[in-house]
């Protein structure tokens, strides 16, 4: 049987709703990540998919560190005059 929407998650973790909103995504974001493949690993606990804190937080940083600054335009050639 599933566990209750108020049920707190194991200590460590969190449930799908929790990190949902630590990584300010919907639900369903999730569910897609984990059909594709990515996003942080999920596991299914008492029915329900939860994860591990450090794997959320550890997804964020990743994500903040592979963002590479976007120029605003392209560098034009140098023209000579």
């Amino acid at each position: 049987m599933p566990a209750k929407t108020g049920t707190p998650a194991p200590a460590g973790f969190m449930w799908i709703e929790a990190a949902a909103k630590e990584l300010r995504v919907q639900k369903c974001t999730l569910y897609k990540w984990r059909y594709r493949g990515i996003g942080p690993k999920a596991i299914r606990h008492a029915g329900r998919l939860m994860y591990a804190e450090s794997a959320v937080k550890g997804y964020w940083a990743d994500l903040i560190d592979a963002e590479q600054p976007t120029p605003l335009r392209a560098p034009r050639p140098h023209v000579a005059a």
